[in-house]
């Protein structure tokens, strides 16, 4: 896809917050980039601008599945991406009172050559949309790798599992949605647990500041977001001489009610590059990305979400990825924050 759909995407995502009859906002899908290069770096997903009341603990469990394949090379510098990547994280939040809280993930990762080759192929050329010359190449196989100037700055070990890093975030709301537009701060650390040396982490402090916006349009719900992250650089990479850059995303969503138990969502996220200092177009552009999803509440405070994501700018992030979620709800008549 090309990011002359992003805007339009956008624009349609905004113009869905008239749709809706009845509107119980939870928030956006918390849902990010997967390709393996951005995942070490911190990234503080969507979410909405009240916290939990004080003393409530909210838990979530994210599944996040994605077919990888991409390559590009230059005079100086090349890259190449083929395999599937699974991103399993459990995440808690807890209020603290005062409109502020405090949260932590515990995310791991599986890798390796995957299943959903040939089924992608077909899926492209159903639709015909370019296909980035998966074809021609050996189905279901691994590798991704970075080189500058002959030497490898960054590549990932298939493993079956493997600990990532560890994100520590604060959370503090300025002002209350329910007084027609709501605005919450926060930041977040990430601690350097994953093995950078096999591609799982970033080998450093990741550090990211960015605000949250909410306001409602209709009966529906729409979400804001943008940070910027301090991005560490893995220990091959830094043997090399070689930087990670820093990460600047931003992002638009809209949550509206389809029926009394049942959410749809629609999201676009920008997101710029932290291999862009390798001078090579394939991994220098920014991404853009597309997410749309379900939210059903299964129970009085727990709800199954699903989704899918799809780039708007080919040639740079993961074509395809599928999206599962557990989380807990406020109560029904909770007089606390949303």
């Amino acid at each position: 896809m090309s990011t002359s759909r992003a805007g339009p995407a956008a624009a349609a995502a905004l113009t869905l917050c008239a749709c809706a009859s009845h509107r119980e906002p939870h928030g956006p899908l918390p849902v990010r980039n997967q390709h393996p290069a951005q995942l070490t770096v911190l990234h503080l997903p969507p979410a909405a601008t009240a916290p939990p009341p004080a003393g409530e603990l909210r838990a979530r469990l994210d599944l996040a599945y994605s077919s990888l394949f991409l390559s590009g090379t230059s005079s100086t510098a090349s890259y190449a991406m083929d395999g599937e990547y699974l991103r399993a994280a459990v995440a808690l939040s807890i209020g603290l009172g005062g409109g502020v809280a405090a949260g932590l993930e515990l995310p791991a990762a599986h890798s390796g050559g995957g299943f959903l080759d040939s089924f992608l192929i077909d899926y492209h050329d159903w639709f015909g949309m370019p296909g980035q010359a998966r074809a021609g190449q050996p189905r279901d196989a691994f590798g991704v790798a970075a080189q500058s100037r002959g030497e490898t700055v960054w590549s990932i070990e298939s493993s079956g599992f493997e600990l990532l890093d560890v994100p520590l975030a604060v959370h503090w709301q300025l002002l209350d949605a329910a007084a027609g537009f709501g605005l919450a701060a926060r930041g977040g650390v990430e601690l350097p647990t994953g093995d950078d040396a096999r591609g799982y982490g970033s080998g450093e402090l990741d550090a990211s500041l960015g605000l949250l916006a909410e306001w409602a349009i209709g009966a529906a719900t729409c979400y804001g977001h943008a940070q910027h992250t301090f991005a560490g650089t893995p220990a091959p990479a830094r043997a090399v001489g070689f930087g990670f850059a820093d990460v600047t995303s931003a992002g638009l969503g809209v949550e509206f009610q389809l029926a009394d138990p049942l959410a749809a969502l629609v999201q676009v996220e920008f997101e710029t590059s932290t291999l862009r200092n390798l001078g090579l177009a394939t991994v220098a552009r920014d991404h853009w990305l597309l997410w749309c999803g379900l939210r059903w509440r299964a129970a009085e405070r727990w709800a199954i979400e699903v989704g899918f994501g799809e780039d708007l700018h080919g040639f740079v992030s993961p074509d395809f990825t599928a999206w599962l979620g557990f989380t807990t709800l406020p109560g029904r008549g909770s007089t606390g924050p949303r």
